[in-house]
């Protein structure tokens, strides 16, 4: 018979196993270098949380004996002080996951059984899943009817996405380049930009640019209004990324470092992660950042990655795809749009809450926080 974590019946098909003490190479075969993978699912991603008071947990679930779906958690107690009747509930995320291993509509529902099962197991009052579904797309949907609601917050800044298709020729892929964003890469090559990968699996390698692309990074946060944690929690995180082979750096600049992008390998798709520029590199004249988009997307290609995930063009304040120039993100919408960047919307976080009580509880303090 299958059991749950702690033992109890789920079902004779379904199956949920604790992997927090695999390897984290097996573990990212799964969680990373699946197809549906997510680099925010990773062995490293959920050690680094350690330092922030939350323990990461790692879970597969499976159907019929056949690994369906991961989940990594990070999880706390509901109180700081453990004492007194609530002191065995706990809050759940799962950072952008669950990922799935196969999306069959048996599949998905297994999936959702799965997590409910380890939420109850592990005495949830909120079990927050933010996985990068597209909003109407089967597993999307199948939220609906699976006790999963709206978070009551939410978690990411932006739901949306432009996805660049990667082509295999660079004639196919330039088919898909706009005009004036054709024009501004041949402008960056005659006026001798150059571009540079970083392999953050070489430490030597790694920790001075990893210092240099913080200075640009922070002196950029500063610019432009954004947050950005101290420099020692930004390091690490990017460190232990980079050493764990699931993120990129690059630089491009005219005789120099003048702007950069770290990106992370999720899966099929290569994503933009976080990036900026130097105080006065005149992007604007060089377009460096025209070149060092097309190189990547070039590399990108080549190593096997089918899309490249340029990043959000909303926020919370401003949600949906840019429809005209009222837009506050309708420059960046277009700059991304000229690359053949193609637009999606993901759903937002979705809660399980297996206490419907200290659920709603739960939801009303998180509205008012």
């Amino acid at each position: 018979m299958a059991t749950s974590p702690k033992g109890r019946n789920v079902s004779r098909a379904l199956r949920v196993v604790d992997a927090t003490d695999w390897e984290p190479s097996a573990w990212n075969d799964l969680a990373v270098r699946s197809p549906m993978g997510e680099a925010f699912q990773s062995h490293a991603w959920g050690e680094l949380k350690r330092g922030l008071g939350w323990t990461p947990l790692r879970y597969v679930i499976e159907l019929d004996n056949k690994p369906i779906a991961v989940v990594s958690i990070q999880e706390r107690p509901l109180l700081r002080r453990r004492g007194g009747p609530f002191r065995r509930f706990r809050i759940h995320y799962a950072p952008r996951g669950p990922v799935l291993l196969t999306t069959t509509p048996e599949a998905i529902s297994a999936a959702l059984d799965g997590i409910r099962s380890i939420a109850r197991t592990r005495h949830s009052v909120a079990f927050t899943i933010d996985p990068t579904w597209e909003e109407g797309s089967p597993p999307a949907l199948a939220l609906e009817g699976a006790g999963f609601h709206t978070a009551a917050r939410d978690v990411q800044v932006s739901r949306t996405a432009m996805i660049v298709p990667l082509e295999a020729s660079e004639a196919a892929q330039r088919d898909l380049l706009g005009h004036t964003t054709h024009a501004d890469i041949n402008r960056a090559i005659s006026l001798g930009v150059t571009t540079e990968r970083v392999d953050l699996t070489d430490e030597a390698a790694r920790e001075p640019a990893l210092a240099a692309f913080y200075d640009i990074h922070a002196v950029t946060g500063k610019r432009e209004g954004f947050i950005v944690r101290d420099r020692d929690y930004e390091l690490e995180q990017w460190r232990q990324l980079g050493e764990s082979g699931v993120a990129s750096l690059w630089f491009a600049g005219l005789e120099g470092r003048d702007t950069g992008a770290l990106l992370l390998h999720s899966g099929q798709l290569l994503v933009y992660f976080a990036a900026g520029s130097r105080d006065g590199a005149d992007m604007r004249r060089t377009r460096a950042n025209h070149l060092l988009q097309w190189q990547i997307i070039r590399w990108a290609a080549e190593v096997g990655f089918t899309g490249y995930d340029m990043g959000g063009v909303d926020t919370q304040s401003s949600p949906g795809v840019p429809q005209d120039q009222s837009h506050p993100l309708w420059n960046l919408y277009m700059f991304k749009r000229r690359f053949g960047a193609k637009p999606l919307v993901r759903i937002r976080a979705h809660e399980f809450a297996p206490n419907r009580v200290l659920g709603a509880g739960w939801r009303l303090a998180r509205r008012f926080r």
